[in-house]
């Protein structure tokens, strides 16, 4: 039998913070960020506002934490899809791009990270807080990038940091080309920006392993 867990003040906390992600998600993405109000993210949750107010300063700070949660989520599926014994590109490349699919375009959430990307080009404070993100998910790409060349025992031919930032920069343009039209990234060109990637950074063939 499972052992019961008592319903904990920190545990209900945690659990409030929770559905008020899941609430601001859903209402973030079918309103945008500026149509989107506290007050019905809040009864979205089942929540009074000062329920969001006792887990996030502000709207910014919920909003970057929906942001967090969907980059640690696409985070865990590029690195499942890299761990792996050591494969060639041929077997490697479908995993990625099925991740990169799967849990990082999504139209909405496309426009809705521009829409905040503007939003914070004119408010600074914003800004510095959105680049505090931003730096952490180029982070963790140069570090992903710099496991697998010493993975593959061999030296990047540029520095990590701006391997990382190429990359993202790619993806994060594929998005938008989509919302112009879904044929610009089919999955041939997908596995192009793949390849062209791969060749770039110097793996070597069947180098890609965890």
């Amino acid at each position: 039998m499972a052992a019961f867990e008592p319903l904990t003040p920190e545990r209900r906390r945690a659990m409030t913070r929770q559905h008020l992600l899941e609430a601001a998600a859903m209402v973030f993405a079918r309103d945008g960020f500026q149509r989107s109000s506290l007050d019905e993210i809040a009864a979205t949750a089942g929540f009074t506002k000062g329920a969001v107010y006792s887990n996030f300063k502000g709207k910014d700070d919920l909003f970057l934490a929906v942001l967090e949660e969907r980059f640690e989520r696409g985070q865990s599926a590029i690195r499942g899809a890299l761990d792996t014994e050591m494969h060639t590109e041929a077997e490697w490349m479908p995993r990625i791009a099925s991740a990169i699919r799967e849990s990082m375009w999504d139209d909405n959430w496309t426009m809705l990270f521009l829409e905040f990307v503007l939003y914070t080009a004119r408010n600074p404070d914003s800004r510095a807080k959105f680049a505090t993100h931003v730096r952490r998910t180029l982070k963790w790409s140069e570090e992903l990038i710099s496991q697998e060349y010493e993975a593959a025992g061999t030296p990047p031919p540029f520095a990590p940091a701006d391997l990382a930032i190429i990359s993202m920069c790619m993806f994060d343009g594929l998005g938008v080309y989509r919302l112009v039209d879904p044929s610009f990234t089919s999955d041939r060109t997908l596995r192009a920006v793949l390849h062209f990637l791969s060749e770039t950074i110097g793996f070597d063939e069947g180098a890609t392993s965890s």
